[in-house]
């Protein structure tokens, strides 16, 4: 269990961790937020100074790495979005690794801040009310599910495309229409909000279906980039909401330390 008295590193310039740090220097514990994205001297420097107990990570996968015998062995990590091959030498090492992204209730208090985000987005660029309007959503994972029962709960018609029956039959159990994911060309005109990290979307040259994206970079676009009729919205939490996006991480965080 985290007692006050240990230390937090929070490295990233996403608006969550600087809030996230001065949330829980509130609470008592002791915090340095380093606020850049990429392994440097100064970085070297804080952690040979602060020696922290724990460090949380960028959202996304920082620059570079922080060699290992610069960490304590009892030092406990909580990367973001990581890949194996940047967690290897932590792995390695033996040293506790805790992704938060992979904390059930912060994933979900994240979906949902990112369905309200979006609400943000939408207003923000189409000027147009969303009661009586059809989307079509990619996906039917947290995300999915949080953003198609906002938009429901306004009014809209919502369509779910996905390829997995489980989605589908969860989707229509709800009241959802559902569409099985096409395998080449979408063939649908209006709105499709996305939210499958991957690059599997293909639309015909003519096409002036609206796509938001709010999965990952580099978005889902296969080959063609329809630039008028897409645009990528990363990390709505944050930019949105950076206090209770930043309530929700600090929470999550003191839960993976409570077991």
């Amino acid at each position: 269990m985290t007692t006050i008295d240990e230390n937090w590193l929070f490295i990233g310039t996403d608006r969550r961790l600087s809030e996230c740090s001065r949330i829980m220097k509130q609470q008592g514990f002791d915090v340095f937020h380093y606020d850049r994205n990429v392994y440097s001297k100064q970085l070297s420097d804080i952690l040979d100074e602060f020696s922290p107990k724990h460090i949380v990570f960028p959202i996304l996968q920082m620059e570079g790495t922080i060699p290992v015998d610069k960490i304590n062995k009892d030092t406990i990590l909580y990367p973001g979005v990581a890949s194996q091959d940047w967690l290897a030498s932590f792995h390695d090492a033996s040293i506790t690794i805790r992704p938060y992204l992979k904390e059930v209730q912060f994933v979900w208090e994240n979906a949902v801040l990112t369905a309200e985000g979006f609400l943000i987005e939408y207003y923000s660029s189409a000027k147009r009310r969303i009661s009586g309007e059809h989307f079509y959503i990619a996906g039917f994972g947290k995300v999915g599910k949080a953003t198609a029962a906002v938009l429901s709960s306004l009014g809209a018609s919502v369509t779910i495309l996905a390829r997995s029956k489980e989605q589908l039959g969860e989707a229509a159990a709800n009241g959802y229409k559902t569409m099985l994911l096409p395998a080449d060309t979408v063939n649908v005109t209006g709105i499709l909000v996305n939210t499958i990290p991957a690059k599997w979307l293909q639309v015909g040259t003519d096409s002036t279906l609206r796509i938001y994206d709010l999965a990952s970079a580099p978005g889902c676009l296969r080959d063609n980039a329809p630039d008028e009729y897409y645009t990528i919205h990363l990390g709505l939490p944050g930019k949105h909401f950076p206090a209770d996006a930043a309530m929700a991480l600090s929470e999550a965080l003191l839960r993976m330390n409570s077991k």
